[in-house]
This record gives structure tokens, sequence and C-alpha cells, in this order.
């Protein structure tokens, strides 16, 4: 059906093959976007690109969302040290967590090998290990805690509460791609223009 472009008979199955199907090809994200584009609809297609570019390191993808934000005039999307430091972190993810690992154990088997051998182990050097492990933990979740979320409709009031009898600090509309920090019932506290806010999750589609 994608072929005949019989593109809303064909975006219905990939969405259901998305929501029932658990280990999906993620190409399947690319096709969606492909159809919203043909249909005009940038915020579905910055969406789905994004959704494939969170799992897979792909710098084409990479400019293509770039480009699409850019002539739209969508914030959220630019090229800083935190977007390429989490794009290149994702492609090359698995040589670094090996590295760090190899580091890691070579470390812990010379203490072992010394209190074995009943030889003094500075409390300084314990330290500055157990300050590696826990480096290397935040190191390795990281991109699975990082998430982000775009904004799906027209005009959304950012609140500094999260509820609807609170205050409005500002509005943003769609398209635009925010820092998601943390979670509370049907609200997302987000960060955007450096300020912490909250938004209805009625309003974003969530990148993760």
């Amino acid at each position: 059906m994608f072929k005949q472009k019989k593109f809303d008979e064909a975006a219905s199955l990939y969405e259901k093959i998305i929501t029932e199907t658990p280990n999906f090809n993620p190409k399947v994200y690319l096709k969606l976007a492909n159809i919203y584009e043909n249909r005009g609809d940038f915020v579905m297609e910055l969406y789905y690109l994004n959704l494939y570019s969170f799992r897979y390191a792909d710098e084409r993808v990479f400019e293509k969302i770039y480009t699409i934000a850019t002539e739209n005039g969508y914030k959220g999307y630019e090229k800083n040290d935190l977007n390429y430091f989490l794009y290149y972190f994702r492609q090359y993810s698995m040589y670094v967590w090996a590295g760090f690992l190899i580091i890691g154990i070579y470390v812990f088997a010379v203490f072992l090998i010394k209190r074995l051998n009943n030889q003094y182990s500075p409390i300084p050097h314990k330290i500055l290990f157990l300050v590696y492990l826990i480096f290397l933990s935040v190191l390795i979740n990281l991109p699975n805690n990082y998430r982000t979320a775009i904004i799906k409709n027209e005009q959304v009031y950012l609140r500094d509460y999260p509820s609807a009898a609170s205050h409005i600090v500002g509005s943003i509309s769609e398209g635009h791609r925010l820092n998601v920090i943390n979670s509370e019932d049907i609200w997302y506290q987000v960060l955007w223009d450096g300020k912490f806010c909250y938004i209805k999750q009625s309003d974003i589609l969530l990148i993760h």
C-alpha cells in the first residue's frame, strides 16, 4: 500500500504494528515520517523522525530533523552540545561502555589482588573508584532517562504548578521540542527558555 501511495491505509497499518508488535523494525518510523511529510504534517513527521533517531543514530535523519525544524521556525532542535553529545553517544555507546567497563574491571582486579595478598589500598583510591562506578552508572542511563516532547496542539499554556488552576507563565505553539524533567499524573515538568514549568500530557508527543 505504501508503494501504491495508499498512504492512509499504510499509516493505519504501520501505527498498528507499533502498538501491537513488541519487536518491530524501527524503519517503520521512517515510513510514517515519509507519509506525514507527503501530507504536509511536519509536526508528526518530526515526531516519528525523533522516535527513530532516539533509537538509532543516523546523521541523515539528524540533519533532516534540523532542516524541517529550521524551515518551519520550530525551536528545541538546535545543533547544540547536548544534542550532539546524545547523538554521538547513542552512535558509539557500545564502544564507550566497553571502554569504561574494561577500566572498571581492571581497577577492581587490582583491588582484589591486593586484598588477597594482604596489601594495603589507600582509602582515597577506594573512594575514587566508587565515584567512578557512580559516574559510569549515570553515563549508561543518561540516554534512557533523557526525554523530550514535541508540542502537538496549536496553542499550549505553560503553568508554574501541575494544576489547571495554577498561574500561566507563558504559551507555546505546535512543533517546538522541549526537554522533559519529570512527570506527575497528567502533567509534565519541562524546561523551556531556561525556565521550569508544567504542561499537560494531552498537549505533547512524548519521545522515549
